[in-house]
């Protein structure tokens, strides 16, 4: 059997200093579970909020599927 476990943290960031500097502490925390778990890994990525607008659109019926019957003729 194969497990998988996450941990996520989101972080508020003003600039890449402040980034940088919980970087460097959670790399920290990594180390301390790397001596139980060696193949630990973390990514760290930006995420960029979404507008509001585009947050609660609701998503356009495509033309294509309508739900009629295409009428055949033979």
């Amino acid at each position: 059997m194969k497990l998988r476990a996450e941990i996520v943290i989101e972080i508020d960031a003003d600039d890449f200093v402040v980034a940088a500097d919980h970087q460097r502490r959670i790399e920290n925390i990594l180390n301390q579970v790397r001596e139980d778990y060696p193949q630990a890994a973390m990514m760290l990525r930006e995420r960029k909020e979404r507008s509001a607008a585009r947050r609660f659109r609701p998503e356009q019926p495509s033309r294509e599927r309508t739900g009629r019957l295409n009428q055949y003729v033979d």
